[in-house]
C-alpha cells in the first residue's frame, strides 16, 4: 500500500442526515457502500468540502491528513506530523488549515496537487493542461534529453516574456513620446527658473531671523557697549588689589570681537533687498511643497534630466530591442517546434497507453491528438481527446469517470505520484466483466494513492483494504466500518438484494478471496 499522503481520520457533527461521524482510514483503496438514499453522497460531499472542493453541510467537520512533500504549508506549516484541516459552518463557513484561517480559494489551490475528484462534474482528468503533463511524462520517460529542453525553452521563454515586456512599454512610451518630453521640459524648466542651491533655503531663513530682530541687535549693542567706557576704572582695581587682569582683558578683548562681527552683520544687512529675500524664500518653500525639500527637488530634477536622455535616445532603442526580441521568438519557435516533434510521437505511446486500460475497462479507444496554438510558456502544443464518434456531454457518468480513471493509471505508471483520490459512481450501471476491470485497476492505483470510492459493485468493494456502509438507522444515517464477515453480508446483498442474500454469501466470499490474494 502506498505511504504517502493520505486521510487519517474523518470526523462530522450535525452533517445532512448524520448526527456524528468519527472514522479512521486505512491507506489504500476504501469503498463506501449502502442503499440507495442511505447518505452516500453526504457522505463524499463532506470529505470534499474540507478540501474545498464542496459547500460545507456539517456543523463541523475535519480531517487528519498524513504530511507530503506535495504541499507546500507557507505560514501553516506546524511540527505536527499531520495536518488538520477544519470546517465551521455557523452564520458563515469558515476554513482552518492547522489551526489558522484560511479562505476556501487558497485552502483549494494548496490542496489541487494533493487531492482528486474523479466525476462526471469534474473534467479536469481530460484538460489540456492535465494531459500535456502525460505526454510530457511520456516523451521524458523515453527521450531523459526531453527534460533539457523544456528547461532550456522555460528559460528562454521567461527572458522573453522580460524583452517583451520592455519592448511593449516602450512601444506605448514611444506613442506619448513628445508629451513626455515636454513634460519633462518643463519639470526641469520650473525647476531651474528658481535654481535653487543646497541649504539655501536655511541661509536665508536665518538672514530673515536676522532682519526681524536688526533694531533689537543694534540698540542691545549700543547699550553694552558702556561697558568699554569703565574698562580703564576695572584695570586699577585690580591694580590696587594684586589681582592679575589677564582674564578681564581676554573676556573685553572677545567681547569687542563679537561687537564686532555684529556691527559688520549690520552693515550688510543695511545693504540686503528684504523684498528679494522674501521672494526667494516663497520661490524654494513653493518647490519644497512640490518635492519635499531642496535636496528632493535636485533629486527630482536629475531623474527627470535621465528620462528626458532615454526619451530622445528611445527610437534608437526601440529598434535595437525589436531586433533581439524578434531573433528570441525564432529561437523559442525552434525549440517549441522541436518539443513538438517529440510531444507528437509520445502522444501515440500515451493514447496506446491509455487505450490498453480502456480495454480491459470495456471502452471503446480514443485519440490523443496535439493540435497547434500560440506560442506560450508551455510551448506551441495543447493535446486533447478524440472521443472518435462521442462528446463528452453524451458520454454516461460511468463511461466519462472510467476514461478519467485510464488517464489517471497512465499518469500513476509514468509519473508516479501520491494523494487522495475521490470517486463518484465509477462503477455504476457496468457489466459484470466492467466492474472486475475497474475494480482490479483502482486496487493497482491503490499502490500509490489512497482512493475512497462510492461503489455500486461487489467487486469493488470486495477489491478495497478497508470497506464502509452508509445505512439508514432510526430516521438518520451512520457509516460505520465493517468486519470481515460483515463484508460478506454488504457484498452479498449487493449480488442479490435483501431477499437473496443468503443464496449469494459464498459468492461474495470467493470474490473476497479472490481480490484478497
Amino acid at each position: 500500500m502506498g505511504t504517502g499522503a493520505m486521510i487519517e481520520r474523518f470526523y462530522a457533527k450535525n452533517l445532512v442526515g448524520f448526527e456524528n461521524l468519527d472514522l479512521e482510514f486505512a491507506p489504500g483503496l476504501i469503498a463506501v457502500t449502502g442503499p440507495s438514499g442511505a447518505g452516500k453522497s453526504v457522505f463524499m460531499g463532506s470529505l470534499l468540502s474540507l478540501f474545498g472542493l464542496g459547500e460545507v453541510k456539517a456543523e463541523r467537520s475535519e480531517i487528519l491528513l498524513r504530511k507530503s512533500s506535495m504541499l507546500k504549508l507557507e505560514s501553516y506549516e506546524s511540527d505536527e506530523p499531520d495536518i488538520t484541516l477544519r470546517a465551521v459552518r455557523k452564520d458563515k463557513t469558515r476554513y482552518f488549515l492547522n489551526d489558522l484561517t484560511i479562505s476556501k480559494k487558497r485552502l483549494k489551490e494548496m490542496m489541487k496537487p494533493l487531492v482528486g475528484h474523479i466525476s462526471q462534474r469534474n473534467n479536469r482528468e481530460l484538460s489540456s493542461e492535465l494531459l500535456l503533463e502525460l505526454v510530457d511524462a511520456m516523451a521524458l520517460y523515453s527521450d531523459p534529453e526531453f527534460g533539457i529542453r523544456k528547461e532550456r525553452f522555460a528559460k528562454l521563454y521567461k527572458k522573453y516574456r522580460l524583452k517583451s515586456h520592455r519592448l511593449e512599454t516602450m512601444r506605448l512610451d514611444e506613442k506619448r513620446i513628445r508629451e513626455l518630453i515636454e513634460f519633462a521640459e518643463f519639470e526641469i524648466s520650473k525647476i531651474d527658473e528658481i535654481d535653487p542651491r543646497p541649504k539655501e533655503d536655511e541661509e536665508l531663513m536665518s538672514i530673515k531671523r536676522k532682519l526681524s530682530k536688526k533694531e533689537k541687535i543694534s540698540e542691545a549693542i549700543a547699550a553694552a557697549s558702556r561697558i568699554f567706557e569703565i574698562e580703564h576704572d576695572v584695570h586699577d582695581a585690580l591694580g590696587l588689589i594684586d589681582a592679575d587682569s589677564a582674564l578681564f582683558d581676554e573676556a573685553m578683548n572677545m567681547l569687542r570681537s563679537q561687537f564686532e562681527k555684529a556691527k559688520d552683520m549690520l552693515e550688510e544687512l543695511e545693504d540686503t533687498d528684504v523684498e528679494r529675500i522674501l521672494d526667494r524664500i516663497e520661490a524654494l518653500a513653493s518647490l519644497k511643497r512640490r518635492y519635499g525639500s531642496i535636496e528632493e527637488t535636485l533629486v527630482y530634477r536629475d531623474e527627470k534630466m535621465k528620462e528626458l536622455e532615454y526619451y530622445r535616445n528611445i527610437d534608437h532603442e526601440l529598434e535595437e530591442l525589436e531586433t533581439e526580441v524578434e531573433k528570441m521568438f525564432l529561437a523559442l519557435k525552434q525549440e517549441a517546434e522541436s518539443i513538438s516533434s517529440r510531444r507528437e510521437d509520445a502522444s501515440k505511446k500515451v493514447e496506446r497507453f491509455i487505450n490498453g486500460y480502456l480495454e480491459d475497462l470495456r471502452m471503446p479507444p480514443i485519440r490523443v491528438e496535439v493540435l497547434q496554438k500560440p506560442l506560450d510558456a508551455s510551448g506551441i502544443d495543447q493535446v486533447k481527446i478524440d472521443l472518435q464518434g462521442s462528446t463528452i456531454e453524451t458520454l454516461s457518468g460511468g463511461e466519462f469517470n472510467r476514461i478519467g480513471l485510464a488517464i489517471l493509471l497512465c499518469k500513476s505508471e509514468l509519473a508516479g505520484g501520491e494523494g487522495v483520490l475521490l470517486i463518484d459512481e465509477i462503477d455504476a450501471n457496468v457489466s459484470g466483466d466492467e466492474s472486475i476491470a475497474i475494480a482490479k485497476l483502482l486496487k493497482a492505483l491503490s499502490k500509490n494513492y489512497q482512493i475512497i470510492a462510492i461503489s455500486h459493485q461487489p467487486h469493488l468493494s470486495a477489491a478495497a483494504t478497508q470497506h464502509i456502509l452508509v445505512t439508514r438507522k432510526g430516521g438518520g444515517s451512520v457509516a460505520r466500518i465493517l468486519r470481515k464477515n460483515e463484508r460478506v453480508d454488504e457484498i452479498s446483498r449487493m449480488i442479490a438484494g435483501e431477499k437473496g442474500m443468503s443464496e449469494a454469501s459464498l459468492l461474495a466470499d470467493r470474490i473476497l478471496k479472490e481480490f484478497s490474494s
